[in-house]
């Protein structure tokens, strides 16, 4: 070989040995990822000037924001062809609400009610949010208002993933409190305003090639004081007209429990409010109204219109945990059937038996506080809801039946359940309204009459979830629970970084970053299974060979893939749980899992043992199950399910001088 070759040779192979030498600093990294096409680079926006002083010296410096672009981030998404299946993956049940788009606004938006146009339903999200340890000295100067969106096209089971929710803008907390959040929302409504009227082009593969794509605002969701501040409306709850959606007062919500007893605000109320408002200069508002919203110039949408309240911070950790705490008050201290000792040891029994939702076991009890105190330590929202969907096993054997006080916890915890339904139904609607009436009266004749506990703006909010319903769909859709959440990626890459110079470019840039990712691993469309140990087995040893023949179509001498636990779509599931497979007219449908089988084209399947649940005991909030003696079994897909949760059967007992199997359902569940 002469000497040329060989050196040729070598020169075309060099970049063999190390093919990622292009990413071999961080520097490389963030400039390769964004010369992708698909990346969306944030981009500083300017909320003013200032001059600071160092050392003597003064200069001028500018207060800015991150921003990332809807347009771009839209134009990103439905380039990937499973991304837009999943946006017509939309399953229209007649007299069902399912979702925003089965509700009234939808139906009548000028954008979204035109079947003719493929439009984005975008939901806008703000909260405030920490990167420093709390406890450290000037920790507030690095905190920082984050916001949000969603697509409201893709079905509940794609939006609570991480993946779908989309960066709007990062900026610093002591800037929003200077600027106010109109610099943010006018730099948003300056991109929608074109796309809800104009739109821009896109491939769209499942669609048949080339069409207009249109998007518009519909809807605003955050916790009570953030949605009142960036709507315009007062951010003080122990005053008048603190509503957004009516004109309640303090004393009216302690007399009048339904919706049709408050005066509704209107656009034509709000223009006469806000005109009132500008004829004195120092008045702080009128009727609950400061100023007028920025997102008001979007066609469709108007800020009394927006039908939106979070369901997380009104029930699970406001109502939920002052009621609780009147309710073991009344059932400790006045009633004397048990102490703070023995509920923390039920439950820490209750929990070591425990096969589902360990994480989210509530902390021990302290003590009890005076009604209307809450509950100490406080607690999350998801320990909140926990200790109200597990109250009734942990302790219904110690209350006897026809108590005040318990009877007033279950009824609470049927509220929740209906609040917390994923799909609702007219008649549902309806009879909300009347549960809601009855639980506002009965706590201002137990409690109020009693220990003075008055109904708290909290409560009122509830009268307008029927109605919100009806407008938009079911209420977790609009619930911060998932938006929350998402705030932990910051929090964990703040601690990572260390470096607080730019806080909100840093954390924007590695957002946009784990975007690109998660867009080129479809991430979003939360189909990978993870799965546990496997091993393979003839099918021929299964007592359920037959039915596994029937439904994989596979032979008796055939070898399975099983496994005892997976996860999917980040909900595990365990040999031994139970599952809803339907709801019938005479109850609930569970399988017990038998074990989990994959199937010849890869996917995974579950085989359970049907169970047909026996009755509902009304004491203990749960379904009775008896086990059977000649066991039918069935394979199911985990689309088939009737609700995705994996569910705990709990074992009572000496209960009525029998053991009692119960299975609690999440929430309420109606059948497709």
């Amino acid at each position: 070989m002469s000497l040329s070759l060989k050196q040729a040779i070598h020169e075309r192979l060099q970049p063999c040995r190390k093919p990622l030498d292009f990413l071999s600093s961080v520097y490389r990294q963030d400039k390769y990822f964004e010369n992708h096409d698909l990346f969306v680079k944030p981009e500083s926006v300017c909320f003013g000037s200032r001059y600071e002083s160092h050392s003597g010296v003064s200069k001028l410096v500018y207060d800015s924001f991150q921003y990332v672009s809807v347009l771009q981030t839209l134009k990103s998404l439905v380039q990937s062809e499973m991304y837009v299946k999943a946006l017509l993956d939309d399953k229209v049940v007649p007299g069902l609400y399912q979702n925003y788009a089965d509700g009234e606004r939808a139906m009548q938006h000028e954008l979204f009610g035109n079947v003719g146009k493929f439009s984005i339903m975008i939901q806008l999200f703000y909260d405030g949010l920490g990167t420093t340890n709390p406890l450290r000295g000037q920790s507030s100067i690095n905190n920082i208002g984050v916001f949000f969106y969603t697509i409201k096209n893709l079905p509940a089971r794609y939006n609570s993933c991480f993946a779908n929710v989309y960066l709007l803008a990062l900026c610093y907390s002591e800037d929003l409190k200077k600027y106010g959040f109109d610099p943010v929302l006018e730099k948003f409504v300056a991109e929608i305003s074109p796309l809800h009227s104009i739109g821009f082009e896109a491939n769209v593969n499942p669609l048949g090639g080339r069409i207009t794509v249109y998007a518009s605002l519909c809807q605003v969701t955050c916790d009570n004081l953030a949605l009142n501040g960036l709507l315009g409306f007062i951010e003080s709850f122990s005053g008048d007209f603190f509503c957004t959606l009516c004109y309640a007062t303090q004393d009216m919500i302690q007399k009048f429990v339904r919706d049709d007893f408050f005066y509704r605000r209107t656009i034509s109320d709000y223009e006469n409010d806000v005109s009132k408002l500008s004829e004195t200069a120092c008045r702080i508002h009128y009727k609950g109204v400061k100023k007028n919203c920025v997102l008001n110039r979007i066609r469709g949408y108007h800020v009394t219109e927006n039908w939106s309240l979070d369901i997380m911070h009104i029930v699970l950790e406001g109502i939920v945990p002052v009621e609780l705490g009147c309710i073991l008050y009344g059932l400790c201290v006045e009633h004397k059937l048990f102490n703070v000792n023995v509920l923390n040891r039920e439950i820490q029994l209750f929990w070591g038996q425990m096969t589902v939702s360990k994480c989210e076991k509530p902390p021990t009890l302290s003590r009890l506080l005076e009604p209307g105190q809450g509950l100490a330590p406080s607690m999350k929202a998801v320990q909140c809801w926990s200790l109200l969907k597990y109250m009734p096993l942990v302790m219904g054997k110690l209350v006897p039946k026809g108590n005040e006080h318990w009877k007033f916890m279950l009824h609470l915890s049927h509220l929740v359940d209906l609040v917390f339904a994923p799909r609702f139904t007219a008649g549902m609607i309806e009879y909300m309204k009347d549960v809601i009436e009855e639980r506002l009266s009965n706590f201002s004749q137990l409690y109020s009459a009693k220990w003075h506990v008055k109904l708290r703006p909290k409560h009122h909010l509830l009268v307008h979830l029927p109605a919100i319903v009806r407008k938009s769909g079911p209420l977790v859709g609009m619930s911060c629970m998932r938006y929350e959440l998402k705030n932990s990626f910051f929090k964990r890459t703040a601690h990572t970084v260390c470096n607080f110079s730019n806080i909100c470019h840093t954390l924007a840039q590695r957002h946009q970053h784990h975007f690109l990712y998660s867009l080129l691993s479809s991430q979003h469309i939360r189909s990978a299974v993870i799965v546990g140990r496997q091993f393979s087995v003839s099918v021929c040893s299964f007592v359920f060979c037959e039915i596994l023949c029937t439904e994989l179509h596979i032979e008796a001498t055939d070898d399975v893939s099983v496994t005892n636990r997976l996860t999917v779509a980040g909900v595990q599931y365990a040999r031994g749980n139970i599952v809803v497979l339907d709801i019938n007219e005479v109850g609930p449908v569970f399988g017990k899992i038998s074990t989990f089988v994959c199937s010849q084209s890869g996917e995974w399947c579950l085989v359970v043992e049907v169970i047909q649940a026996e009755k509902f005991c009304y004491h203990f909030h749960a379904h009775a199950i008896q086990d059977v003696i000649l066991p039918v079994y069935k394979v199911v897909k985990f689309d088939e399910l009737a609700d995705h949760h994996a569910l705990h059967c709990c074992v009572l007992r000496a209960v009525e001088s029998a053991n009692v199997k119960l299975v609690r359902l999440p929430y309420h569940i109606v059948s497709l």
